[in-house]
């Protein structure tokens, strides 16, 4: 029920949008001379629950009704409800009008009748409303609106491909409602397995627009006829219509201006006796404008994975912009109020935003070049192997660094042989193996309609640590490790018999705490040496004051004026045969080079 009759509300609505105030007249239209559109309708608990300042439920019946008033001289409209009769029912899903049967003066009743009580048994809707259709090849349009997924287990992708295979001429559009995409997502795939429209709402102004966009694409038998009609019904002193201020920020859908174009005139005194000053003015009438994204300026034309989300131009009091909608199609045809939008077509993390004007009767073509690139990263040891999987992570950084010298990060835990898509230009690529200090920098550059491969070498080793009590013994048990650079900072800390860390070439000390004692040996990592390190009791604890200068190094001295180990006194403390100077772990002489092949795919 809950599928069925949200379906209808959308369509209902977006007629409304389209036409603006409707003529009683057409309520008395042929169903067999309008196409049959099935509104589904739902009607699940969490309609209850509010989006912005509004109830959900309200915003759908409001919608529909005026949809259906403003729309029937060119849809034949049915209604289909679910989740409205009983709190916890998996079969609660009803035709409540056949096609035809929802009217102007039959929607007030119908509508009014539908109270949020229940679940949402999404697969029984839309299956009861393709039902709708008569014989198997008869063009039949669901609208389904609803604000979640199926709450019955049922599988509304497979369901919604099964009614698609068993009837040719069905589509199902969806206009989803609610304030997290995650809860709208799951609808998507109705839309995608019967070739209808998805559009995701978040306000009730961006209600109003998807429903437009909806009723546009099933009333238009082309862009160009409805840019026709549109154009045929404007007039040069229609009654412009201010767009209200934007009351709180939209994760899916705001539309600028449509509420204040769909909500009815002030009653007019009896004392007027005018007609003109009876009628309420003309509404802007919507425009269809058609975005498509290429690659580059010469091509191709990208056929799939495109996201594109509609904002309004005008900032809100914080700066930021309200969503009026998000739609998941190649090629889109949005219904748009007269007005200025930002668009923005994002493929991947490749996206481009641009700010467009709608005007009334003029028809839009709006082409986005992305001049996306990709990117392939993989990891490769000392020895010319693979890193293993799982052991090597990248993070993509934007090129330019702030005042602070920081970077942006574009994407964190970039996975390894997956080409990633990006806007072509320069990125700082972070590489890292293991999850101690083995880390690598690198820049890349990715060109426009190209796959950039990636190979950053890798030098860290993998280590493991050993508490014995004379060399070659066993690990003891319950033992805590302390790894330390040159310089004293902590690398690691850890506690068990064997622990195992991929660290970078350098120079390091490890403090091994065990009954109170703590125990230590300093020692080196060449580039790609795996070692065991073996810390023996038996060489004795160490001193406090040891493993404070370990801790706690002092400071080099200036140039020309230290001694090495045993050269007099003030010296700096000597570092296991190693210079004075502490050694940095990542220093330039041994960071790994990288490598870059670029490749056209």
């Amino acid at each position: 029920m809950r599928g069925k009759s949200f379906a209808a509300l959308k369509l209902l609505l977006l007629a409304a949008c389209f036409l603006g105030a409707g003529n009683a007249a057409a309520e008395d239209a042929s169903p067999s001379s309008t196409r049959s559109t099935v509104l589904v309708l739902d009607a699940s608990k969490s309609m209850n629950d509010k989006i912005g300042d509004a109830v959900k439920m309200d915003v759908a019946r409001d919608g529909l009704r005026r949809a259906v008033k403003n729309y029937a001289d060119r849809l034949s409209f049915g209604l289909v409800a679910f989740g409205h009769r009983k709190a916890s029912n998996c079969a609660d899903a009803e035709i409540l009008a056949k096609p035809g049967a929802l009217t102007a003066k039959t929607s007030e009743k119908l509508l009014n009748g539908i109270k949020a009580k229940g679940q949402a048994p999404v697969a029984a809707a839309i299956s009861d409303a393709a039902s709708l259709a008569g014989s198997p090849g008869t063009p039949l349009d669901v609208v389904l609106v609803a604000d979640g997924g199926d709450s019955c287990d049922a599988d509304i992708c497979v369901t919604a491909d099964a009614l698609k295979q068993k009837s040719k001429g069905l589509r199902i559009h969806v206009v989803a409602l609610g304030d997290e995409m995650k809860d709208l997502q799951p609808l998507a795939c109705i839309a995608a397995a019967t070739g209808g429209k998805f559009v995701a709402a978040t306000s009730e102004e961006a209600f109003e627009n998807g429903l437009n966009t909806v009723f546009n694409a099933i009333s238009s038998p082309s862009a160009t006829e409805a840019v026709a009609a549109t154009a045929a019904e404007t007039h040069d002193d229609s009654v412009a219509i201010a767009p209200p201020e934007q009351s709180r920020p939209a994760a899916i859908q705001k539309s600028p201006g449509e509420t204040a174009v769909l909500k009815s005139a002030a009653p007019h005194s009896p004392s007027q006796t005018s007609v003109q000053r009876t009628l309420p003015p003309e509404p802007q009438k919507p425009v269809p404008v058609t975005f498509r994204a290429l690659i580059t300026d010469v091509g191709p034309k990208l056929q799939s994975g495109l996201t594109w989300r509609i904002y309004n131009a005008k900032p809100k009091a914080d700066g930021s912009y309200a969503l009026i909608s998000t739609h998941r199609e190649a090629t889109l045809t949005a219904a748009l109020l007269p007005g200025e939008y930002l668009v923005n077509a994002a493929y991947g993390l490749s996206n481009l935003t641009k700010k467009i004007k709608v005007e009334s009767g003029k028809s839009l073509d709006e082409k986005f070049v992305l001049n996306t690139g990709g990117l392939a990263l993989r990891g490769m040891l000392a020895n010319g192997q693979e890193c293993p999987k799982g052991t090597v992570r990248f993070d993509i950084l934007s090129d330019e660094e702030d005042q602070f010298g920081k970077r942006r990060t574009i994407l964190a835990d970039a996975p390894a042989h997956t080409v990633i898509r990006l806007n072509a230009g320069a990125y700082h690529i972070v590489s890292r193996y293991g999850d101690a200090n083995a880390k690598v920098d690198a820049d890349v550059t990715v060109e426009p309609g190209r796959v950039t491969e990636a190979t950053i070498k890798h030098t860290g080793a993998k280590i493991t640590f050993r508490l014995v009590q004379s060399l070659g013994g066993e690990a003891l048990a319950n033992t805590k490790w302390t790894i330390l650079t040159s310089a004293g900072d902590t690398v690691k800390s850890a506690a068990g018999a064997l622990p195992t860390y991929i660290l970078a070439a350098g120079s390091y000390a490890v403090i091994a705490n065990h009954g109170g004692q703590s125990y230590t040996r300093k020692f080196s990592i060449d580039p790609g040496g795996d070692k065991q390190i073996e810390v023996a009791i038996d060489d004795g604890p160490t001193s406090p004051e040891a493993v404070k200068a370990l801790l706690d190094p002092p400071e080099p001295p200036a140039p020309g004026t230290g001694t090495l180990t045993g050269e007099g006194g003030g010296g700096a403390v000597g570092f296991d045969g190693f210079s004075s100077r502490p050694a940095d772990p990542n220093a330039p002489l041994i960071n790994p080079s990288t490598l870059f092949r670029p490749s056209a795919k």
